[in-house]
């Protein structure tokens, strides 16, 4: 008996089915004709676009933030702080958006040695205290000029028969005021007390230090500002003067003196120290902290998904610090079942961010916790390694059609 192949092999070569079926009887019509080019099955085969590779928009969110407590936490432990020996003659100050790493190591390793000789003082024209309810000064008009800044300033205050000498004090002090001279003036009170009458005093003092802040009070004999003790200076103007690392002598009107860039050391008196830079061990730790929180942030959101991208991008990270668990534990951090992790011992950690241990830890380009979670936070954001799988397909449904018959043949061998 011919079978079913047989019949599909001669139907190709005579162009017609033959052949005796026990269910069908005898074949005898024309075959079908057979394309002269027939598209292999599955070439048309598609994903379509609208659905092919996605990430999770909360995955992705979570990866921008752990990108950016990394970057923070290498900012936080670039932060230099200031030391000095000895504060009564210095102390100092950092600008760490104008230091250089090279300054900072530099000063790290070799600190700067100041000698202060003097430091610079404002001019002050303090008046001594007295009554404040009496009348010390007759009535009339007063006249008197401050030499500042290279100009002249005259002054004009009337003293009717009420005022007394509080009254008179706040009239001349707030005529100086309000002309943004260079000079500042003040008026101290006190209440009385225990049989003590109120007490009142004026003050002048140049609004800034050095021997270029100087100022000149002038006004005829027996004026106001005499009868207020104010005439005279009672400290004069000058400059500081210190020198560094034993070099020569370096005069300047104020007390703050840069020492290097992003470095300044405000002179507080005379005498000799030391001054040094070393790591902000208050800004490394709210750098690690910053760093857990969004570590703890980006579990949560994630878990709170079950897509298949979630779940990975949950199990890299718990990975992650359980592999470090040890070393996080040395330095106060403790990693949960969950892979959380949570700061326990906040003095070890400040001593971690002083000793280096966590810089091996968070800053090793290669091997590092901060190396390693940058490259999960990368993957999330720029690759498809956390995405959800939803792929939907499309086909040509000719190709469903078995054009060839030796197909046919096959089909129907395996049927009877």
């Amino acid at each position: 008996m011919m079978t079913v192949n047989n019949m599909a092999r001669n139907a190709m070569m005579t162009g017609a089915i033959g052949g005796t079926n026990p269910l069908f009887g005898t074949q005898a019509q024309k075959a079908p004709a057979i394309p002269t080019s027939q598209p292999s099955f599955g070439e048309n085969l598609q994903v379509s676009p609208k659905s092919s590779f996605t990430t999770n928009s909360e995955v992705r969110s979570a990866a921008g933030n752990l990108q950016g407590a990394v970057q923070n936490r290498q900012t936080a432990f670039a932060q230099q702080q200031a030391t000095t020996t000895n504060e009564k003659t210095a102390v100092a100050t950092v600008d760490n958006s104008k230091l250089t790493s090279s300054t900072a190591s530099s000063l790290q390793t070799n600190p700067v040695n100041l000698d202060v000789k003097q430091t610079a003082t404002a001019q002050t024209n303090a008046g001594s205290a007295m009554g404040a309810d009496a009348k010390g000064v007759t009535a009339g008009e007063y006249s008197f000029a401050i030499e500042a800044g290279g100009e002249t300033h005259n002054f004009t205050i009337n003293v009717d028969e009420n005022d007394t000498n509080a009254s008179i004090q706040e009239k001349m002090a707030a005529a100086i005021n309000e002309r943004d001279i260079g000079v500042n003036a003040s008026v101290t009170t006190t209440e009385a007390a225990d049989g003590k009458e109120a007490t009142t005093s004026l003050s002048l003092t140049s609004a800034a230090t050095g021997t270029d802040s100087a100022f000149t009070v002038k006004e005829d004999p027996e004026g106001l500002a005499s009868a207020m003790g104010v005439a005279d200076a009672t400290q004069t103007a000058q400059n500081a003067i210190y020198s560094v690392n034993g070099g020569e002598d370096v005069t300047s009107q104020t007390n703050d003196v840069s020492l290097a860039a992003g470095v300044t050391a405000t002179l507080t008196g005379s005498g000799s120290t030391s001054i040094s830079l070393e790591r902000d061990s208050k800004s490394a730790v709210d750098g690690v902290r910053g760093l857990v929180d969004s570590i703890n942030s980006a579990l949560r959101s994630a878990n709170a998904d079950d897509g298949r991208g979630s779940a990975k991008f949950v199990s890299d990270i718990q990975t992650m610090n359980k592999s470090y668990s040890a070393s996080l534990e040395k330095m106060g951090i403790a990693v949960a079942k969950d892979g959380t992790l949570s700061i326990v011992d906040e003095e070890k950690l400040a001593k971690a961010t002083m000793d280096g241990s966590a810089d091996r830890l968070f800053a090793d380009q290669r091997f590092g916790l901060g190396a390693r979670l940058d490259k999960i936070a990368d993957n999330a954001t720029k690759t498809d390694l956390y995405a959800d799988i939803q792929a939907n397909f499309s086909f040509d449904r000719g190709q469903l059609i078995f054009q060839k018959m030796q197909n046919v043949g096959l089909l129907f061998n395996m049927l009877f």
